[in-house]
């Protein structure tokens, strides 16, 4: 499962070049995964959150960021979570926090649809962030990603 995820997370950086040398992919941990299927966050807040340096499976050169992911059903769909993560980074660097912003960049960089899957499978529903998404706006988001993606 490491192997995928590593695959995959090279895989889907070279999509993201304004920031792909400050994103560091961590090692699963059960403690991360309870809260999300995938949690994005400055480095040294899940260090805070452990009580010590998470394992990196991917190490970045500035280590600003640090995502977490749990692989979810199959490649597309973790590619889906993946990809969110990335473009979550890019809006933060940016200093905009809207969810369509997000969707929009993934349909951008080749990744509407497998984001419109993982939202589908209900991988972000569950999910606990600063800001929890409601099934509600979770729906609004797949309108908006068909709409981008013309289905």
């Amino acid at each position: 499962m490491e192997q995928s995820l590593l695959r995959i997370f090279t895989e889907v950086r070279e999509h993201f070049p304004e920031v792909k040398e400050n994103v560091s992919l961590l090692k699963p941990y059960l403690e991360l995964m309870v809260l999300s299927p995938g949690l994005t966050l400055k480095s040294g807040e899940f260090e805070q959150m452990l009580g010590h340096k998470p394992e990196t499976l991917y190490q970045s050169s500035s280590e600003a960021y640090a995502i977490s992911v749990l692989y979810k059903v199959d490649d597309e769909l973790t590619k889906g979570v993946i990809a969110h993560q990335f473009a979550e980074v890019l809006a933060r660097e940016r200093a905009i926090a809207d969810h369509a912003f997000i969707d929009t960049i993934c349909v951008e960089r080749g990744f509407g649809e497998n984001l419109l899957y993982a939202f589908m499978n209900d991988v972000f529903p569950g999910m606990i962030e600063k800001e929890f998404i409601r099934s509600e706006e979770i729906e609004n988001r797949i309108q908006g990603l068909r709409r981008l993606l013309g289905c």
